[in-house]
């Protein structure tokens, strides 16, 4: 239940966050797994979250892809979305 919940509120604030954002193509998910599809390979960002202190991975080259822990809590999604959408966001506008 609150890997679904959860993951509802990721999509939603990503979503929110990253809306009228020249780039991003979709966002969509199921439970915690999720994914962020922009229009141009995106592997770089893998280093940037890293250096940044988060782990995610990138799928078909540019489909970001989280899968946080089933246990996450509300306050650590909203802290995931407030440090991963300025880098996507940085990502895009290079």
């Amino acid at each position: 239940r609150n890997a679904a919940e959860v993951g509802l509120h990721i999509q939603t604030s990503l979503k929110r966050a990253l809306a009228e954002t020249p780039g991003v193509k979709d966002i969509r998910g199921k439970g915690m797994m999720i994914g962020i599809e922009l229009d141009r390979p995106c592997g770089d960002l893998v280093k940037t979250a890293l250096e940044g202190g988060l782990l995610i991975n990138v799928t078909a080259d540019n489909v970001v892809r989280l899968v946080p822990p089933l246990v996450m809590s509300r306050t650590e999604a909203d802290q995931l979305v407030g440090q991963l959408a300025p880098m996507i966001r940085s990502f895009l506008m290079k």
